[in-house]
């Protein structure tokens, strides 16, 4: 199994190149896996023995669309490779710092295996202004499939946000 993480700090990119498993795989809940450092774009790769097959997926900053309003984690595709994958599956997180160096998912979107395109966002987060900043990021974690092959999920996290939500 081999792993390679290339991440400029400057532009927020992360790059991830994962081998395909013998067998199908379960997408590994991002919860379980172990995050990159931050990084907002994750790009898992799909090798066949003759060329790679790969997609990558841009994971955003949390937002909120009006002040004072919900809380919401978004990613998009950004490219594939030609011939691109037969499936991919992508999970957006909005991910909530917890003291003692934990983050956990408050919400999630899972695309489900599809076409490897669009854009995914998780459900509102409900913002109740306490006075409390809490930080929160995105986390997405991307899955290709080709040819009954599937790669390992590649993971990345954006920047975090501070806010009181």
């Amino acid at each position: 199994m081999r792993h390679t993480f290339d991440f400029s700090w400057g532009e927020m990119k992360a790059r991830f190149v994962v081998p395909l498993l013998a067998a199908g795989a379960l997408l590994v809940p991002a919860a379980a896996a172990s995050a990159a450092p931050s990084g907002s774009t994750g790009r898992a790769v799909a090798k066949t023995a003759d060329f790679p097959v790969w997609c990558t997926f841009q994971g955003e900053k949390p937002f909120q669309v009006t002040h004072g309003g919900p809380l919401y984690a978004q990613g998009h595709y950004t490219g594939c490779s030609t011939p691109a994958p037969d499936q991919c599956r992508v999970q957006v997180d909005l991910q909530q710092y917890e003291y003692g160096g934990y983050w956990r998912a408050v919400k999630h979107k899972d695309s489900g295996w599809t076409r490897c395109s669009g854009r995914y966002t998780t459900p509102g987060l409900t913002c109740v202004h306490d006075g409390e900043k809490e930080t929160y990021n995105t986390q997405v974690t991307l899955q290709v499939e080709y040819h009954g092959r599937f790669s390992e999920p590649g993971i990345a996290d954006t920047g975090s946000t501070v806010i009181d939500c």
